[in-house]
């Protein structure tokens, strides 16, 4: 008997041994996978105005059905078009109504077409903005799992002497904001601040020519934290770029009111720094160089979170 024992755990050490050996180990618990992988979904530029929706309704119907429903939705600026003769406050309790449909928690990024109306067209203060899109502030940060999420107002026109107070309280804010925390941040803003003209020639054509600086004063913060930065995520330039620089990753996603409503589903793993962004729709065509919103980074993160939900959950003992 006791040669019986001693044989079969001689076996299990040497499957052991070999799984080991092969890569092969035990499937983390569900719960532990759904942890760390932060998923979210943004919708950049959807450019809706007075009694034009756009495609928000459809992409707000695309993100409920999604398979994996998000941890929250971004919207990432230039939400409505914020014309001269637009009525803006309606237009944002519009855009307000769709999103509150969403089943998942949302947030809202500023843009140059929320920033002019207020500042420029005198459309709407903005107190008025900020308690129709139920915010606290045009800068603000919360906990998602283990990340920190830290939205900016990059609107172009705060590096200029008319909003030097605003611009120096914000920059006092973020500085602040990164040095409160431990966890990876990702960071939200609407203007490029990392991407200049060279990195797509085609935006000679987009009409789009106010570029931050190089060296800029969000540009620099984030790079001087870059072991903190897990991704920054621009809007704008209607665009689908990514690029590594001086150690952060930039993602800069293409604008929501082309193809039908397109949108981004982002996934990022906590434990490895891993990333996939999911087009939608998934597509390689391009009939405009970088407009469709494309797909790249680890899809394995993506089936993680997909396997993780389709595993039953473990059952208590």
């Amino acid at each position: 008997m006791r040669q019986m024992k001693t044989t079969a755990i001689n076996a299990v050490f040497l499957f052991v041994c070999l799984a080991t050996a092969l890569g092969v180990h035990a499937a983390e618990p569900a719960a532990t996978v759904a942890d760390r992988i932060l998923n979210f979904v943004v919708i950049p530029d959807a450019h809706t105005y007075t009694g034009h929706p756009g495609f928000l309704p459809g992409i707000v119907e695309r993100i409920n059905a999604l398979q994996i429903q998000p941890d929250f939705v971004i919207s990432l600026g230039d939400n409505i078009a914020g014309g001269e003769h637009h009525e803006v406050l309606k237009d944002a309790l519009t855009y307000q109504d769709f999103v509150s449909r969403l089943r998942s928690p949302h947030y809202y990024v500023t843009g140059n077409h929320e920033c002019i109306p207020v500042e420029v067209y005198k459309h709407l203060t903005w107190d008025q903005l900020l308690a129709a899109w139920r915010m606290k502030s045009r800068w603000y940060s919360f906990d998602m799992k283990e990340f920190h999420i830290c939205v900016i107002d990059g609107w172009a026109s705060l590096n200029t002497p008319p909003f030097t107070p605003a611009f120096q309280q914000e920059q006092e804010w973020f500085l602040q904001d990164l040095r409160s925390t431990d966890r990876k941040n990702l960071v939200f803003v609407h203007d490029a601040i990392s991407f200049q003209q060279e990195d797509c020639p085609e935006w000679v054509r987009a009409n789009n020519r106010k570029f931050w600086p190089p060296g800029n004063f969000f540009e620099k913060t984030i790079e001087a934290n870059a072991s903190k930065i897990a991704g920054v995520f621009e809007g704008h330039k209607h665009k689908s770029l990514h690029k590594m620089r001086n150690g952060v990753m930039y993602h800069q996603m293409g604008a929501s009111f082309l193809h039908n409503g397109q949108f981004a589903q982002v996934f990022i793993d906590s434990q490895t720094d891993a990333w996939f962004v999911l087009g939608h729709p998934e597509t390689c065509e391009q009939d405009e160089p970088c407009e469709i919103q494309q797909t790249y980074g680890d899809r394995r993160v993506m089936q993680k979170a997909l396997d993780a939900r389709a595993r039953p959950p473990a059952q208590a003992k």
